[in-house]
């Protein structure tokens, strides 16, 4: 069943951060519905589309519709799962939809995750940028501020002795990082034609490094932009513990922890 929304208004020609040939791919598991309006109220008026791919949600319900309607210039399309096919099969869902309808770019989000203002537009005007230099642009990402502490997150490079942070400053705005979380994530639609769509046998977890690993093999390179910023909350819960430092620890649902170990392992 497919459900389209049709929201367009004049409000377009005045956004500065709305991007006409973005459009968002926003994968749900029974979602709070207060939660999922404010997660697509932030990213509607920044976007052409947002194809929301539900994944068998007991919740669902066609009355999403009156529940997601607003002054927004995104239209918005239901593309209810019969079950739970995974976040990288619901993905290749989104992104095959929007490919059929002429996107340029596809911005990958979950539902516990809100775009800050001008995060769309600063990922976009970056990868023109790189391109301007030369680049071949697999992904671009922003940084994360933590839903419950108000930290932000960290870009990453992999090397011989595990994974080096890297660092953000006003000189370097923008970061080469050697992978990405899927949420928040910009992709080029010419990228996705080279690299593949995402490893739906994985389900969930490590589907965005696999695929950012993928580009990287393929030439292509992935970016972190530092003054793009989206709001997201990593695990079920979070803890702070005592090893070798004091840190903050996301607690995830059993059934996680075995994706987690079984997809690395892959």
């Amino acid at each position: 069943m497919h459900i389209p929304l049709q929201f367009n208004f004049d409000s377009a020609i005045e956004n500065n951060n709305y991007c006409p040939d973005v459009a968002a791919v926003l994968v749900t598991y029974n979602p709070g519905l207060e939660g999922l309006r404010a997660t697509v109220r932030a990213v509607a008026n920044a976007v052409s589309d947002i194809y929301i791919v539900d994944n068998g949600s007991a919740s669902f319900s066609p009355d999403w519709r009156d529940l997601l309607c607003g002054q927004h210039v995104a239209r918005i399309h239901l593309l209810p799962q019969p079950e739970n096919i995974g976040i990288g099969a619901a993905h290749n869902i989104g992104i095959r939809k929007a490919r059929k309808n002429g996107s340029g770019f596809i911005l990958l989000l979950d539902q516990d995750s809100q775009v800050e203002p001008n995060m769309v537009g600063r990922l976009r005007s970056a990868y023109e940028e790189l391109v301007e230099k030369g680049f071949r642009v697999a992904a671009l990402g922003p940084q994360f501020r933590e839903g419950n502490n108000g930290a932000l997150s960290r870009f990453v490079k992999v090397g011989a002795l595990g994974f080096t942070p890297v660092d953000c400053n006003p000189a370097s705005p923008v970061v080469e990082a050697d992978f990405l979380v899927s949420s928040g994530s910009l992709l080029p639609l010419a990228a996705i034609e080279i690299v593949g769509v995402m490893d739906k046998g994985l389900f969930i977890d490590h589907v965005d490094t696999e695929w950012c690993f993928r580009a990287k093999a393929k030439g292509l390179r992935i970016f972190g932009v530092c003054d793009a910023v989206m709001t997201h909350t990593l695990g079920e819960r979070r803890k702070g513990i005592w090893f070798v430092r004091q840190r903050t620890v996301p607690f995830h649902r059993p059934f996680r922890y075995y994706y987690m170990f079984r997809n690395s392992m892959l």
